[in-house]
């Protein structure tokens, strides 16, 4: 959320915004443009007021003010200062889902000819108050069938009395959590994930939501199940491709198991991409040939192909493709 006067991002393009008419000059000044809040507990708000002068001989006015990610600023008190006059500036930096030294800036664009964006900084350190050991649940590559367990302790950092954990959730049904003490009966919680032998093959990602008394928590769960079939490589990048010609990537995919299995349909999710699937070992091996077409518009191209198997585990194997087509800048 922006605060401050007129949407201020828009100020400096305007033609002559800026421009010193002829006569006496304004000159901003923010008298502590540093505040360093030292450290606080994630979660909690820091509020400042930073205050401006004119120290100029003309009329200073205030255009508007613009905040980096995580910090709001509100209007200032004043839109115009004459010579020797002040204003304040509230800002506050929201700490939620930060950690470690954090660095925040409010922007006020003026029509000072020589510091037309005058910037106030807010930084400091941001400690955690819960901890997830680990931060994240990268079970990697697990075959199909298989099951595997990985430990989360959930721990407090506040060192005050009464920490408690739960309730706790996540929304795969093939990821399952339960929450147990800690070994060493301190404050906190240890969760047992378990990756469960139904996941169907491919790539899956959860999120184990985590309330605590201090603060929620968050742990992200991912990885891969690789059944028979296997892909090389996973994804096709078509990188930059000049507009008017047509680009040509080859996959193999592999059968890794005993069984035969056919590939039935390969389909695309644009019509600028098409492929195609050849045998080169019946039932063991195809040859998968994607094509991005001539003609396609210029910009960045994602999509994705499925092809389609007579194998009941793995009936369609997903590929995501990307491209940049002609000049297309980011």
């Amino acid at each position: 959320m922006l605060g401050g006067l007129a949407f201020a991002q828009n100020a400096p393009g305007i033609p002559g915004a800026n421009a010193a008419p002829p006569g006496p000059q304004p000159k901003i000044e923010v008298e502590q443009p540093l505040y360093n809040f030292g450290s606080t507990l994630e979660g909690t708000m820091v509020n400042h007021i930073f205050t401006i002068k004119n120290v100029g001989q003309g009329t200073l006015v205030i255009h508007g003010t613009r905040t980096s990610c995580g910090c709001t600023a509100a209007q200032a008190t004043k839109e115009t200062l004459a010579p020797g006059e002040t204003a304040e500036i509230s800002a506050g930096f929201d700490t939620r889902f930060q950690k470690g030294h954090q660095t925040r800036t409010i922007t006020v664009f003026n029509n000072d000819p020589n510091t037309p964006e005058a910037v106030m900084t807010i930084e400091g350190v941001v400690r955690r108050q819960v901890a997830a050991t680990p931060e994240s649940v990268a079970f990697g590559s697990v075959r199909h069938g298989s099951e595997k367990e990985i430990d989360v302790t959930i721990e407090d950092l506040t060192g005050r009395k009464g920490f408690t954990v739960g309730p706790i959730s996540n929304s795969n049904p093939d990821i399952k959590v339960v929450q147990l003490p800690l070994p060493d009966k301190k404050p906190g919680a240890l969760l047992k994930v378990t990756l469960d032998s139904s996941m169907p093959p491919g790539s899956f990602d959860d999120t184990i939501k985590i309330t605590t008394n201090r603060i929620p928590v968050q742990v992200p769960v991912f990885g891969t199940v690789t059944g028979d079939l296997s892909l090389e490589p996973a994804q096709v990048s078509f990188g930059i491709v000049p507009k008017g010609q047509d680009v040509t990537r080859i996959l193999k995919l592999s059968n890794n198991g005993p069984k035969p299995v056919k590939v039935l349909d390969v389909t695309s999710s644009t019509p600028s991409v098409s492929a195609s699937a050849e045998p080169v070992k019946d039932g063991k091996e195809y040859k998968i040939t994607v094509v991005l077409k001539r003609g396609t518009p210029d910009g960045q191209l994602r999509g994705q192909l499925a092809i389609k198997t007579d194998d009941p585990e793995q009936a369609s194997v997903e590929v995501p493709f990307y491209a940049i087509v002609g000049q297309f800048r980011i």
